[in-house]
């Protein structure tokens, strides 16, 4: 459209503007090679440390060269997301109650977040309206609703796993604080630490604060999510299951 100003062009979207796959076939370096190296490079350096310059240099190119592809590193982030986000299966057995139907979709969103070093942190910042994470916005949405929670409930019940699952994978498996909790010699001392604490000041903590550290990451995952859906199941429409 004529006249149109920069930046309304940009916000048109990713989404509605699909790549020429007529001028992009002919050619060895490929929008999906970009976006491949693009998630080895996050895994391996963080998405902070990503820049199209050095994306360039892994793929021995010259810069210029990833433009024909992606617009920018913000939409190569979202290209890199949507990608990622495609790998949970979205499918689940209507025929399970809902609670279980959410919580296996937590828990494959969390797997693939978690194997994909660096993902779940970009996620935090960017949250891309593509097709991957709409299906599993979806996904998500259809048990919470068909368990009887008003549309605002359901949206905000989405919400907060979403973000339960994202922070919980923000927390590297292989991070040193990770590592230290399977260390037995490491968490014997925690415990003593925190047996030793003041008991008039922090009686919670010395009494139950083991419990909040625990080197079993399934378990701590797993007792966090369904204290969530306990939660939400008090608030749904009765007779629904």
């Amino acid at each position: 459209m004529a006249g149109r100003q920069p930046a309304e062009t940009d916000a048109l979207g990713l989404w509605f503007n699909p790549p020429d796959e007529a001028n992009t076939s002919r050619r060895a370096l490929t929008r999906e090679r970009v976006v491949a190296e693009g998630l080895s490079a996050i895994a391996a350096v963080g998405a902070q440390a990503l820049s199209m310059r050095a994306l360039a240099a892994r793929l021995g190119v010259v810069p210029g060269a990833l433009y024909r592809h992606v617009r920018n590193k913000e939409q190569l982030y979202d290209l890199i997301l949507d990608a990622v986000l495609a790998e949970v299966d979205c499918q689940v057995d209507p025929g399970q109650p809902w609670t279980a139907q959410i919580a296996t979709l937590a828990h494959r969103l969390r797997a693939v977040l978690e194997d994909r070093p660096g993902v779940a942190a970009l996620l935090k910042i960017r949250d891309p309206l593509s097709p991957a994470s709409l299906a599993l916005a979806e996904a998500f949405l259809a048990p919470l609703l068909a368990a009887g929670l008003p549309g605002r409930d359901a949206a905000a019940a989405f919400r907060l796993i979403y973000d339960y699952t994202l922070g919980f994978a923000v927390a590297d498996p292989t991070s040193p604080a990770e590592q230290r909790l399977r260390d037995a010699a490491t968490r014997e001392q925690l415990r003593a630490f925190l047996r030793a604490l003041p008991a008039g000041r922090f009686p919670a903590l010395a009494a139950h604060g083991i419990h909040a550290w625990s080197a079993d990451r399934d378990r701590r995952f797993g007792s966090g999510l369904d204290i969530l859906l306990r939660g939400l199941e008090a608030v749904q429409r009765p007779g629904v299951s």
